[in-house]
Parts: structure tokens; sequence; C-alpha cells
């Protein structure tokens, strides 16, 4: 007889008798988020000794069967058993514990290879607003054509050609690099993933910022306009380095693409560790750092040292590229 696997026993959730698995945690109620973390943990089936309330339609949540029992009921000797009204290793009994749950399972929310600039300032704002964004019906991917509202917004501030003009576009483009972070921690927050929303939110970041470069270098003007045209025909790097992550891995994140001198196989903690002094170079090509140096600069009136900057990162990324695919042709042969 071949042995069941831990997917295939059903997991007993726990719910206490303080009914603090009904307070609400990041749009979700704290028995919903266990039973979601179960799900993608691989369990497959969940019992759980309480009276049903509103999980998932159908009594399936995140690919999980939910059973409701009796609440006296107990689990069967040796069945696997997890709290449902405790996460992120706090247990909710009043709303006071309820907002420190909801903070600690907020700061897991940032991934670990985060860049720099997100890491020291932007999550400060940006899990705030995801706070917020959880109470409301909003999804992810409404974020995110949120943020690419204000990209365009900013390319128009920053056409006018004036000091308040690119000032605001500065500031507005910013305001986009935070919201970018926002739409992947709701997703993350309430379990809202979506191959759509994966792409939507890498495309767009590219428009806005490629977009941005070659609207500074028309600003700046001469030679200037040139170095923002090649900053914006970095998409074509891009662009490339996605189609050949999605051949390797079927994904559209730009976190797996590996250039010919990194391991295939390296995780994103390990190309973005931050013990290395690479990462710090590297982060100069993170758009969360080079946005927050395009709005200071844009705040100081240097369209040009944009430009600039634009154009020497589309540089770099196209040469890499270029180097990358005849490597890989190498191989081939």
């Amino acid at each position: 007889m071949t042995a069941m696997s831990t997917s295939d026993v059903a997991t007993f959730i726990e719910p206490g008798t303080s009914g603090g698995h009904r307070f609400v945690v990041g749009g979700l109620s704290i028995l919903e988020r266990v039973i979601r973390a179960c799900g993608a943990r691989g369990v497959r089936r969940v019992e759980v000794p309480c009276e049903p309330i509103d999980v998932a339609r159908g009594g399936v949540a995140h690919g999980v069967d939910v059973v409701w029992l009796a609440p006296d009921a107990l689990p069967d000797a040796g069945q696997p058993v997890v709290r449902g009204d405790e996460v992120a290793g706090v247990r909710v009994v009043d709303d006071a514990s309820r907002r420190r749950a909801e903070w600690a399972v907020l700061r897991g929310l940032p991934k670990s290879h985060q860049g720099a600039t997100d890491a020291l300032i932007n999550w400060r704002a940006s899990l705030r607003i995801t706070r917020a964004l959880a109470r409301t019906p909003l999804r992810p991917n409404h974020v995110t054509v949120a943020a690419t509202v204000l990209g365009l917004i900013a390319w128009a501030l920053a056409l006018t050609d004036t000091a308040l003009g690119l000032a605001g576009a500065g500031l507005l483009l910013q305001l986009h690099s935070i919201l970018d972070s926002c739409d992947g921690e709701l997703a993350r927050l309430r379990y809202q993933f979506s191959r759509l929303g994966e792409w939507l939110d890498n495309v767009t970041d590219e428009i806005v910022d490629d977009g941005f470069a070659v609207c500074a270098g028309v600003v700046a003007g001469g030679p200037w306009l040139w170095l923002g045209v090649l900053g914006g025909a970095r998409a074509l790097a891009v662009t490339v380095q996605g189609v050949d992550t999605y051949r390797r891995t079927g994904s559209g994140n730009p976190y797996a693409f590996r250039y010919w001198f990194e391991r295939v196989d390296a995780t994103p903690a390990e190309v973005w560790d931050r013990a290395s002094a690479l990462y710090w170079l590297r982060a100069l090509g993170r758009r969360d750092t080079y946005v927050f140096l395009w709005m200071l600069l844009c705040l100081a009136g240097q369209p040009a040292a944009i430009a600039a900057y634009a154009g020497a990162l589309g540089g770099l990324t196209l040469a890499l590229t270029a180097i990358h695919l005849a490597v890989q042709a190498g191989r081939r042969r």
C-alpha cells in the first residue's frame, strides 16, 4: 500500500474560543488567511470545527476543499493541526492584537530581493497605502492601471518644459514607483495573483520609464535628445530578456532573467544579495533607485542629467543583452 502524502491528509484548523478567527486582517478574515496559507503550502483539504463563515464560493478557497465540522469536533490522532486565530505569530483575541497581526503580515510582504530604495525608503509609504487599499474592493490590476495613468501624466508635465512641470513630473513618477510596490503587496496580501497581473505590471513599468527617458531628452534638447532616445531603446533589450525568460521558465518575472555569466538556477535572493558590493552597483539599474534619483533631478531642474542617466543605463543594457544573445548562439553551435 502506498503511504499517503501530507497533502492527502485533511489539516485540522482549530479556531479557538475567542472568536479571533473572524477578525479581518488585510482584507481577509484570519481564518480565510490561514486556509489560503495552507493551500499555498500544498494542503488540499481542511476541516474546521465552527459555524461556516464566508471564505470562498463553493467551499473552495485557494484550491483547498473546506469541510465544516461541529464546533465540539476534535482532530484525529496524528492529524496535522494549525490555529485558525493566529497569523504571523500573533494570536488574535481583540482589536489591539488584530492591529499587531495586520502590521506583522504587512511587514512580511516586501520581497527578499527588493531594491535598495524600496528597502530603505519606499516601503514606509507603500505598506501603509496597501493597508488602506486592502479595505477597498480594488484589485492589484486596478492599482497597476492607476499607477500607469500617473506615469503618463508625468510625461505630460515634463513636456511642459517648465520648472514646476518638471518638479511635478518627478513627484508623480516617484508616486508611480511606490504604487508599483503596492500592486504586488496587495496581490500577496489577499492572494490575488494572476499571470495577467504579472505581465501588466512589468510591461507598464517599462513603458512609463522608457517614455519618461525620451521626454527628458526632448526637454533637454540637443545631444541629450539622443541619450534620452537611447534610454528609451532599453525597451528592446528588456523585451528580448522577457522572451528569453518566458521560454526558459514560462514566467514574465523580470527577476528570473539570467545573463550568460550568472547561474541559471540562482534565486533572486542570491542574485540580489545585499552582502555583495555588486548589489549596490546593480541597484543603480533597478527602477526603485533610478526613479528616486530621477525625481531628485527633476526637483533640481536637470532633465539633461536624467537623459544622460537613462542613456547610460539603456546603452549598457542593450550591450549586455547583445553579448548574451551572441554567447547563447555560440553555445547552440
